[in-house]
């Protein structure tokens, strides 16, 4: 059995899990790549057993069935000497065949007693044949238990096990040291190592043990240098990674290992374009476990562990310039349409600076759409000085200084103007307000000889705000289309997914909540794949999920996209991140989510960047907060605030749905006559001059009209309601009737007899009433006591002053604010009576 080395700790971590996988399994596979203490661990874990273990330490020459029955033997006779009789049994070499032989040993290892364990360490070194005709079956028929060690286990014919769950596997993020561990190593090589030095050192080794004792043999982690710097090429490995690893793989796949490592993430297609086969030397990277992890999700592909990539990339450009060139190059080209950025740092290491201007020209407006100007300046910056003015270069760097306030003059020398304005039209911090910004960016558009790139990311960014000021009007739509076509053509995936993402936000707005949510799949589902996912790019699409989710009454889709479409937005897509926030808010609303609602309208009313929000979303905030009046059984305020709005000519109360909501606010306290005009506003309001009204708006208003008629005119309010029934029906549009379920519950029961073409909906309408959870209070419901205090805090009084003035002790006080500040979600005074006054508390 082999003797720990120099500086072994114990792992009792590892070692346990080996013993429970042990107690559990008649195989266990201790599988990782070199360096990650298998040997030692095993070892460990064998002498500290009680029942016997035979150990049997493998070299190439065992790769024979009848030597590998022979040693197998061999060490089972050692563990038990009772098991002479196997010596015996395979003797006789010239007269029994390796079948035989295998035969006798397998029927002599079941005639053991129970528990021992046979151990096989170096198993990698047995090949398939070997393996298929000794340890198949060894494992096939009972007996002893076994556990395999090496550094891959392609060739172990242990499949069916493992569908039976008979096998155990203890791999490399076992085998991996922890924090704590590293620091165990570090004082049994020579001494205490802090905190600091322990955590960059497991980062940068990523708790791979080999590495983790070279860097700290070598020094790199002494005490007195806490190891802010340490880099991967820092950690001496390289004699390691050439003897162990690279010197004992076959020329061609070391070949192709050195030459693939230069990318840190790999996959068929780029190991074919950098070495001819190399899809199929990949695969046996694979298979051998050759310090690859499986990206998750799409297309298959693998990272390499960032120790070896760099080292390996070292080594090729100290064995093979001119091969390490061309590698960097080919890896470059690759990644040109996912990461940009990557494959023009790559351009520059494979002294490719033209390659490097050219993907910076063509992927500019893929950068400035994620919102990564400054990342266009110095990627600009790292370009040899002659590439740095070329046009397309130039072009890149108008459009991230155009972000800049104060930036270059649009004339200024050698700069595109129409770019540069385009971006500070649409995407600056001090852009003009919508409107405006729309009429410019159509005149930009009007320019004559506008490059495809400048063309594209204007038709992105006038579509996106045309169809932000008026929805997916004629002209939007022909905008956005355009740009997602002229970007298909020309390979910037950003601008097509940009383009397209606007699209599906149109469609759900227009009521085509199917299409919209087909759209948006589709839209993800490409940006997945080319990496886009989580960025602001995709996050109308995320948002055009949430609204159709939420329309068919699908609340919890509708959190998760809307969750997705704010983390998404981001500041680089602030607006959409609002607006996806508030309708979060409101679906948080009929859920009686409370923690959510306050999440929710932390978003919406946090601190515009520049100051002032623009004017649709402070409107959007009020009317949130008589949403939420409303919610919280505050109807009369709820309604008073919506009146002092539609007195400021506020536009998001004069929307369609929003004329409906004030329409039956008004007739549950009793004043029929307004909730009729406000019904005839909405209706007025939804009427779209040459196309069609909105499904969820038709569907609001014939609810409300059934509401309205059930008292005096059951008759006329059958008929609405099954017009509204006909209208939901046709895109699962059901959240309008569940918002009136409770007014509308008798008519409801009524038309099940009065008859109805939709008896299934009526029927999901009123159990989905009967079993709707009861309102919640508001996270904001202040006591009466504690809405003294909050009118105090609006004074000058200070605490003990408030405190006298109530009859109160100061630390009742004390008490009332904090639950305050708590309800509101504030950390002080002057926070806690803005957000009152927003809110409608003050």
């Amino acid at each position: 059995m082999p003797r720990p080395p120099r500086g072994a700790v114990a792992r009792p971590r590892c070692r346990e899990a080996l013993d429970r996988c042990v107690a559990g399994h008649r195989l266990v596979v201790v599988s990782a790549p070199a360096g990650y203490g298998k040997t030692t661990l095993v070892a460990d874990w064998a002498a500290s057993v009680e029942h016997p273990v035979a150990w049997v330490s493998l070299d190439p020459l065992d790769d024979d069935p009848g030597r590998l029955t022979r040693v197998v033997a061999d060490a089972v006779s050692a563990m038990c000497p009772a098991a002479a009789e196997i010596l015996e049994a395979l003797d006789d070499r010239g007269t029994r065949s390796v079948a035989h032989r295998v035969d006798a040993l397998v029927g002599a290892l079941e005639r053991l007693p129970e528990g021992p364990v046979v151990v096989l360490d170096d198993v990698h070194l047995i090949s398939a044949r070997t393996a298929r005709h000794v340890l198949g079956p060894l494992l096939r028929y009972p007996g002893p238990r076994y556990v395999l060690v090496g550094r891959y286990d392609a060739a172990l014919p242990v499949n069916r096990m493992r569908l039976s769950g008979d096998v155990a596997e203890v791999r490399e993020r076992t085998l991996a040291f922890t924090e704590p561990e590293v620091a165990e190593v570090a004082r049994a090589l020579g001494g205490p190592v802090d905190g600091d030095a322990v955590r960059v050192l497991h980062e940068v080794t990523g708790g791979w043990p080999v590495a983790v004792r070279l860097a700290l043999a070598a020094g790199d982690a002494d005490a007195a240098r806490p190891l802010p710097g340490l880099h991967d090429r820092d950690v001496p490995i390289t004699g390691y990674l050439v003897e162990e690893v690279i010197g004992r793989l076959p020329d061609e796949l070391a070949d192709f290992v050195l030459r693939a490592a230069v990318a840190r993430t790999i996959d068929p297609v780029l190991a074919e374009a950098l070495v001819p086969g190399g899809a199929r030397l990949l695969d046996a990277c694979v298979a051998r476990g050759l310090f690859l992890t499986e990206v998750p999700g799409g297309d298959p592909a693998y990272r390499w562990h960032e120790l070896v990539a760099a080292h390996a990339a070292a080594l090729l450009a100290r064995r093979d310039p001119q091969a390490a060139r061309v590698a960097h190059r080919v890896v470059a080209a690759h990644l040109g349409p996912a990461d940009p950025a990557a494959a023009i740092r790559h351009a520059l290491d494979g002294r490719a600076p033209e390659l490097a201007a050219t993907i910076l020209g063509e992927r500019w407006p893929e950068l400035v759409v994620r919102g990564d100007v400054g990342l266009v300046q110095v990627l600009r910056a790292a370009l040899p000085a002659p590439y740095r003015h070329e046009p397309d270069v130039l072009l890149a760097l108008s459009a991230a200084q155009a972000f800049e306030p104060g930036g270059p003059d649009e004339d200024a020398p050698g700069r595109p103007a129409v770019v540069g304005a385009l971006v500070r039209t649409f995407l600056a911090a001090d852009r003009p307000p919508l409107g405006e910004s729309v009429r410019r960016g159509r005149e930009l558009l009007d320019a004559t000889g506008l490059d495809d790139a400048t063309r594209a990311l204007g038709l992105y960014l006038v579509g996106r705000a045309e169809m932000q000021q008026n929805g997916l009007g004629p002209d939007a739509e022909a905008h956005l289309a355009q740009g997602a076509a002229l970007a298909a053509e020309r390979g910037w995936v950003a601008l097509e997914l940009g383009c397209r993402s606007e699209e599906t936000l149109g469609y759900a707005h227009r009521g085509e909540v199917v299409e919209a949510r087909e759209r948006a799949r589709a839209v993800l589902a490409d940006a997945a794949a080319h990496g886009w996912e989580g960025t602001g790019v995709v996050a109308s699409s995320h948002l055009a999920c949430g609204l159709a989710a939420y329309w068919r009454d699908e609340l919890d889709a509708a959190c998760h996209h809307l969750v997705q479409a704010v983390e998404s937005a981001g500041r680089t897509r602030r607006e959409v991140a609002v607006h996806a926030a508030g309708i979060l808010a409101i679906t948080c609303l009929a859920q009686g989510d409370l923690a959510g609602l306050g999440r929710a309208r932390g978003i919406t009313d946090a601190a515009w960047p520049t100051g002032r929000a623009p004017e649709h979303l402070r409107t959007f905030r009020r009317f949130l907060t008589a949403l939420q009046l409303d919610a919280e059984q505050r109807p009369a305020e709820a309604l008073a605030l919506a009146e002092e709005a539609a007195a400021d000519d506020v536009l998001a109360f004069g929307d369609p749905m929003a004329l409906g909501w004030q329409s039956d606010l008004r007739h549950r306290l009793g004043d029929d006559p307004g909730a009729w005009a406000a019904l005839h506003a909405a209706e007025r309001a939804g009427a779209v001059p040459g196309g069609r009204t909105p499904v969820q708006v038709r569907v609001a208003n014939a609810a409300g009209a059934a509401v309205l008629h059930a008292a005096d005119d059951p008759a006329a309010a059958h008929g609405a309601l099954e017009t509204a029934l006909d209208a939901a029906a046709e895109q699962g549009v059901v959240r309008p009737l569940r918002d009136r379920a409770a007014e509308l519950h008798p008519l409801l029961s009524e038309h099940l007899e009065w008859g109805s073409a939709h008896e299934a909906l009526v029927a999901r309408l009123l159990v989905a009433e009967e079993v709707a959870p009861a309102p919640r209070a508001s996270a904001w419901d202040l006591t009466p006591r504690e809405r003294d205090v909050l009118a105090c805090l609006r004074s000058s009084l200070t605490s003990d002053e408030i405190a006298a003035s109530l009859f109160l002790s100061i630390n009742t006080v004390k008490t009332h604010m904090r639950a305050i500040y708590r309800k509101l979600g504030v950390d002080g005074r002057r926070a806690a009576v803005r957000v009152a006054v927003q809110r409608g508390l003050l």
